[in-house]
């Protein structure tokens, strides 16, 4: 590594610590974060759309309505929320996204660059992977710690630095591996070269593999014989033979098996460890898997018993079985003297505390496991009514938070309101048609296909109005795609209804006519909508999704009924003033809704 261009932390760095911690408060509008203290008291207000650990600078990323910004301990901002994104920081050294271009902040939050590239890799080992557009093309370059360009854009392809060189690609069949001065070291014509580590390089002969390894000298150490094969790091690399998927082993550097190709899955941890999986739940082109940890000397420690599995850092690691979270060490026993959080996540050691990240919320606690700081339960409405959050998970790839509502005065209406609200959010994915909630039993030992995860948020309310949103998302294992389910309820909390559209609208005044004209004036004269397919919108029905507020009426679909599905969920607004001639001003909706 080039000295001058390697980040040395200044001495005012090292004593920048913050022992402040990101903390959720879930509100009426929604999740809030903010920062406490190791005791689990508010600092710095809950105003945050997100929030990001304090680094070593002190400072700490964060997003307010939509827009990331930076701010210092005492949540004073030094970079203003006005970025589409901040990334977290490496090097000393953050990437920012201002519109569609990227630039560096250093670590005191200055720009070292203007946002003039088309991308930013996060620094490594000194210098930052850079792209720009000529034409209809892309060239890679290189920047330095202090934001200059090391290595002009020239490149067809560029990697990541890894010690002293880099790989990059000169034209086709023609790879370069370049110093930090970006001076080229060997040459090598192959079809395919990546994943520099180690001193030694994929390689192959033929498009598509097989793939092999050479020297930094172009000397081939291990033939191309594997069908999957990754970059060597401490010595070990994971590869395949086999042209089936979930068959993964592990070498050394003279090809040489450590570990054979019998593993669904093989993650390397750091610290000489590795997690093997093994497939359980087989579908029908990929399975879960279940892991056992093992180091690079071939040995395994453990049974086949933790589902997700975190790096090694000073000696231990979070993992997580079918119920719970907690510590392990290198010899993957469980550390019983740190905290166990029932959940499945991930749990840090920072100083004195764990921080427990687990079923997407964030809690603290003592190394007594004695709770610190955890999200809210119960959200307050009003001095009458409130929602106490349910957690429904009954299996380690099925969770749900479920709305309950507190504080009607006819009970048995709450109930039953509160027994609707649970079957909604219960989803069941039949073959046939995933759109259909049912009531759905699901055990721990069960290995689903597919993975479920389901909240909700409050979109308004009002007095005696509630309008919940119930979300989901749900994944099959084998596809990369995630499909959002989505429900709005409109409730009366003095009766415990849940109002249609048309409760709305005077009767016989022809409102779907109305609001059909409304929505395909959108579709027709706003640009904004022009990925809606041509004459697929069909009009509305008796049992149209929808929800509403203080100044507008929202009709949403689920995306593929008229548009792309990349598109998410579409929604119309429809104002109000538009429709106020069909709106039933003496109907119990508008009642509660004017208040």
């Amino acid at each position: 590594m080039h000295e001058k261009n390697k980040y040395k932390p200044q001495e005012e760095d090292k004593n920048r610590k913050v022992e402040l911690y990101p903390a959720i408060r879930i509100t009426i509008n929604g999740n809030k974060y903010g920062y406490i203290d190791k005791y689990g008291k508010e600092i710095i207000p809950f105003k945050f759309t997100n929030a990001y650990n304090f680094n070593e600078y002190g400072l700490a990323i964060v997003n307010e309505n939509g827009r990331y910004g930076i701010i210092n301990s005492e949540g004073i901002y030094i970079v203003n929320a006005q970025y589409s994104l901040i990334n977290q920081y490496s090097e000393g050294r953050s990437i920012y996204v201002e519109n569609t271009a990227m630039g560096v902040f250093d670590e005191k939050g200055h720009k070292l660059t203007d946002a003039v590239y088309d991308y930013i890799g996060n620094y490594k080992d000194g210098y930052a992977v850079i792209r720009k557009t000529y034409g209809n093309k892309y060239r890679y370059g290189y920047l330095n710690l202090k934001g200059g360009e090391s290595c002009e854009t020239k490149y067809i392809e560029a990697n990541d630095f890894n010690g002293d060189y880099a790989l990059v690609k000169i034209k086709d069949r023609e790879y370069s591996l370049i110093d930090n001065q970006c001076n080229i070291v060997n040459t090598y014509k192959y079809e395919y070269v990546g994943s520099y580590g180690n001193d030694m390089m994929v390689f192959s002969i033929l498009l598509g593999g097989p793939y092999g390894y050479i020297s930094k000298e172009d000397r081939i150490v291990i033939n191309p014989i594997y069908s999957y094969a990754r970059e060597f790091i401490d010595g070990i690399s994971i590869v395949s033979t086999s042209n089936e998927i979930d068959k993964y082993g592990v070498i050394d550097k003279l090809g040489r098996p450590i570990y054979g190709e019998i593993y669904s899955d093989i993650k390397y941890l750091g610290e000489g460890r590795l997690a093997l999986g093994l497939p359980i739940g087989k579908t029908k082109s990929k399975s879960r898997s279940i892991y056992a940890i093992g180091d690079d000397k071939g040995t395994i420690f453990t049974k086949f018993k933790f589902f997700k599995v975190n790096n090694f850092s000073n000696g231990m690691a979070s993992v997580s079985d079918s119920r719970k979270t907690f510590f392990i060490n290198k010899d993957g026993k469980e550390l019983n003297n740190l905290p166990i959080f029932l959940g499945s996540g991930k749990l840090d050691l920072l100083g004195d505390i764990v921080q427990a990240y687990v079923d997407y919320y964030i809690y603290y606690l003592a190394q007594n496991n004695k709770m610190i700081y955890g999200p809210n339960k119960t959200i307050n409405l009003s001095e009458t009514y409130s929602i106490i959050i349910e957690k429904y998970r009954p299996n380690i790839n099925y969770l749900i938070y479920i709305p309950n509502i507190y504080g009607m005065n006819d009970k048995n209406a709450e109930n039953q309101i509160n027994l609707e609200l649970r079957r909604l959010s219960i989803f069941d994915p039949p073959s046939d048609d995933i759109y259909v909630q049912t009531q759905l039993i699901i055990t721990d030992e069960e290995i689903l296909p597919y993975n479920y995860y389901g909240n909700f948020k409050i979109l308004f309310y009002k007095e005696n109005l509630l309008v919940l949103d119930l979300v989901g998302y749900y994944s099959e294992i084998n596809q990369e795609s995630i499909l959002q389910v989505r429900k709005t309820c409109s409730i009366n909390l003095l009766t415990g209804k849940l109002y249609k559209i048309k409760d709305l609208f005077n009767e016989g005044s022809n409102w779907d006519i109305e609001i059909n004209n409304n929505i395909l004036k959108i579709i027709n004269e706003e640009p904004n909508y022009n990925f809606i397919f041509p004459d697929s919108f069909k009009g509305i029905t008796e049992n149209q999704d929808f929800y509403i507020d203080n100044d507008n009426l929202y009709i949403y679909y689920h995306p593929e009924k008229i548009a792309p599905e990349s598109m998410g969920f579409i929604t119309f607004t429809i104002p109000l003033k538009n429709i106020d001639k069909i709106i039933n001003k003496e109907g119990e909706l508008y009642k509660l809704l004017t208040g």
